[in-house]
């Protein structure tokens, strides 16, 4: 039965003007008032993240987002840790493939403060080699218990697939023999150029005047508003902010199937498109609603065809993963090896089947309200709210309204999510990988002839009518990434 929205009250958060502005030093700071809540994030974004980083050097800006939280030139580490504890909130760090955030949440009346003592780590932090050598121990176990992860280890071998001998397929947090080679100075000195001086964007979400916290932000030293190089442009030494990045991964995967052993009880399976580049925020949305149709709720095609009517998995969803110049859409299943050739094989049916078929419309509004719902309950928390300003930032999205995003979402025509689904389907790069116990040599000949290149796309192709040809022109890649971050 559908579900029916009340109109007598409005659901929906009202419009709210973003506050932007950019400081002499460099620093451009993003503010979001919000004045029904009693908190407020506060986040420092640095344009800097694993996949700048050149061989000898890998791990470093997790490294450095370590160090932040280990004392400045006038409070310790455990100044900072019960600063913050008495506030009764908290603070955290995390490091992405082109991004680290230092971030921190807490009641509004202490936005001030808690400015102050970010503003401090980002500017004053102190790397002695004690508390480097102390980090370093931390970080070698982080990345040991990412390693016992099979999740994580399966991802990290994927990327390696997707982008081989990339950076964007090196692990965030680097290597426990990474690690070891990174020295206090040299820590101290990427700390210095991408986060004491590189570009600098702070978004803030809360019950909050902005007005209020420009002056202590403008009492940052310079910010030159330059990234490191991303080692698959070596002409680029630095990109000046305002200029989208749009260097293409110097390598990335033709496509295929591939087979990865490895020492876990279950395997995980892999099906991934490439995602059509450049984006718009309204190509977001599509995504957006396609993914909840497709696996990312329990009544998702794959969710029920592979659990609730086969009982193949326990787990499986879809996911979208999208960067500064490439991205894909994923659908993912853990399961037993012996159901290996059946999940892919499922996998394989449902897609073609909406290929054929299509949705209908009722699955298509009760997509589109799940992903307006989600959106309203994330609105709720100002953390959140902090990194939705971030994301569109790093886009060049124009700062939208909250409630005209929703506006947007439920817009979307079933043509305009039928194009969408063309165009992701259609793609002669797809990626099929197999992560886990080894497959007997039957068993693969199976799945590789489920997704042999010309008879999976020519069936697409009949039975969708698939206008293939129009896929050849794609553009190149911008990101919004689903990857577990390093913290």
């Amino acid at each position: 039965m559908p579900l029916k929205r009340s109109t007598s009250k409005k659901t929906e958060p009202a419009a709210r003007p973003v506050f932007k502005r950019r400081f002499s030093n460099g620093v451009t700071l993003i503010a979001e008032p919000i004045e029904a809540v009693r908190t407020v994030a506060i986040g420092f974004w640095f344009s800097c993240g694993s996949r700048y980083e050149q061989k000898g050097r890998r791990g470093i800006s997790h490294f450095a987002e370590h160090m932040l939280f280990k004392g400045t030139k006038s409070r310790s580490a455990f100044d900072i840790a019960s600063a913050f504890d008495r506030m009764g909130g908290y603070a955290n760090a995390f490091t992405e493939r082109e991004q680290v955030c230092l971030y921190c949440v807490v009641p509004s009346f202490y936005a001030e403060d808690a400015l102050d003592i970010l503003c401090d780590m980002a500017e004053d932090s102190v790397f002695s080699s004690e508390e480097t050598e102390r980090e370093r121990t931390v970080i070698e176990s982080e990345i040991e218990a990412s390693a016992d992860d099979p999740e994580d280890a399966a991802l990290d071998a994927v990327s390696e697939i997707l982008w081989p001998d990339d950076p964007l397929s090196f692990p965030i947090a680097g290597t426990v023999k990474d690690v070891r080679k990174l020295t206090a100075d040299s820590v101290r000195s990427w700390y210095v150029d991408f986060f004491r001086k590189g570009e600098l964007t702070v978004c803030v979400a809360g019950n909050v005047n902005p007005q209020a916290l420009c002056s202590r932000l403008e009492k940052l030293g310079p910010h030159a508003a330059c990234r490191p190089c991303i080692q698959s442009v070596p002409a680029v030494a630095q990109i000046p902010a305002g200029v989208p990045l749009s260097p293409t991964p110097k390598k990335r995967s033709k496509g295929g199937v591939h087979f990865l052993s490895a020492d876990f009880q279950q395997e995980q399976f892999f099906v991934l498109y490439p995602l059509r580049f450049p984006f718009t925020l309204k190509d977001y949305y599509c995504w957006s609603v396609l993914n909840a149709l497709i696996g990312d709720t329990m009544s998702s095609r794959l969710f029920q065809a592979l659990r609730e009517r086969s009982g193949y998995c326990y787990t499986v969803y879809s996911f979208f993963s999208l960067y500064a110049d490439c991205g894909y859409w994923c659908a993912y299943a853990c399961a037993p090896k012996k159901n290996a050739a059946k999940i892919l094989a499922a996998v394989r049916d449902e897609l073609q089947l909406l290929a054929d078929r299509g949705f209908g419309d009722d699955e298509i509004r009760a997509a589109k309200e799940h992903v307006c719902g989600e959106e309203i309950i994330n609105a709720e928390d100002t953390e959140h709210r902090m990194k939705r300003l971030a994301r569109c930032a790093f886009y060049g999205f124009v700062q939208t309204p909250f409630d005209e995003s929703l506006k947007a979402i439920r817009g979307l025509t079933g043509a305009e999510l039928k194009s969408a689904l063309q165009t992701l389907l259609s793609s002669h790069e797809k990626i099929v990988v197999a992560y886990g116990p080894e497959l007997s040599s039957s068993v693969q000949k199976r799945i590789k002839s489920l997704y042999d290149a010309e008879s999976y796309l020519s069936k697409i192709k009949s039975k969708g009518k698939f206008l293939l040809e129009r896929h050849t022109k794609r553009t190149r890649p911008k990101r919004w990434s689903a990857d577990e971050p390093a913290e």
